[in-house]
């Protein structure tokens, strides 16, 4: 099996969603903000304009890639993540010293998979706000891209979001897990203002 999800055709990659345990929602929905970044970058990339905003429009390539490296690395992360969860699941816990590594064991990837698509999140909402400022740098003919992209990448977030929120049940203190739901609250907020001020969505 390639060692990276994106060595894999996109046939394989959607017929492995569909029929293996992992990749699950959180490498799907990465893989879906990657793609909705590439919408917003293309017209950054492919506008032809004013020479005075080059510089405007290199650093908002050089962010968007930074970006879109961060979000790539999430797939292969979060596939890796859940299936550590399962093979911890698989540990034996006959004694008390296999049951101590088992539960270290599920510690260790549960919170990976809260930390990585929580990131993972938190990269399409900085993508929302690269959208926001490469729309006035777009040409009119490609401004469907970049609020295409900006749709997608508010999608990927709360796809993101709810295998986050799903995982937080798990989580033995009351505190922490409050805390990373305000967080989420806060980060559907932010969307939400993003795209208002683009004119797409509540």
């Amino acid at each position: 099996m390639p060692s990276s999800l994106w060595q894999r055709s996109l046939a394989d990659f959607q017929h492995a969603v569909e029929t293996r345990s992992t990749p699950g929602c959180g490498a799907a929905a990465a893989l879906n903000g990657c793609l909705a970044l590439s919408l917003v970058l293309k017209g950054v990339r492919l506008h032809r304009g004013e020479s005075d905003l080059d510089h405007h429009r290199r650093r908002l390539i050089d962010e968007g890639d930074a970006l879109h490296k961060a979000l790539a690395r999430a797939v292969d992360d979060d596939a890796a993540a859940f299936a550590d969860y399962l093979e911890a699941q698989r540990l034996p816990s006959d004694t008390d010293a296999e049951s101590g590594e088992r539960d270290s064991a599920l510690r260790e990837a549960r919170a990976a998979s809260i930390q990585i698509p929580l990131a993972a999140a938190e990269r399409c909402q900085q993508g929302l706000m690269l959208a926001l400022e490469a729309l006035p740098l777009t040409s009119a003919a490609m401004r469907s891209d970049t609020l295409a992209g900006a749709t997608m990448l508010r999608a990927a977030m709360d796809a993101l979001l709810i295998g986050v929120e799903a995982n937080l049940e798990a989580l033995p203190g009351q505190g922490t897990r409050r805390r990373l739901e305000v967080r989420c609250g806060e980060l559907r907020d932010r969307a939400r203002a993003s795209c208002h001020r683009l004119g797409i969505g509540a």
